[in-house]
């Protein structure tokens, strides 16, 4: 099989000054723009190791506040609530005052 490129001949010539700026601003943007967006990426990774670390806490309270939902209607779970937070006392308990 022949090469269909072979006929062609390439000849080099001198480019204009401006040609030559021209593509050096662009490679030099270029560069710029993937350094800018190559921060951009690590600004991400980071916001989203964070996420994930909230995340798994917010996991981790709702699978505690599931579980004291389920043992809310037991005996014990009522008796915790009345003592703690409303400040009742149990009407058949007996206390001890310790005497000096």
């Amino acid at each position: 099989m022949k090469n269909p490129f072979s006929h062609i001949r390439l000849i080099y010539r001198h480019s204009s000054p401006l040609v030559k700026c021209v593509v050096l601003v662009t490679i030099a943007l270029s560069t710029l723009a993937l350094i800018v967006l190559r921060i951009s990426i690590q600004s991400n990774q980071g916001q989203q190791a964070d996420l994930q670390y909230q995340a798994a806490l917010l996991e981790q309270e709702n699978r505690a506040l599931t579980k004291q939902i389920a043992q809310l209607g037991t005996v014990e779970s009522v008796k915790r609530i009345a003592t703690l937070e409303l400040g009742l006392v149990d009407p058949n308990s007996q206390f001890f005052t310790p005497s000096n």
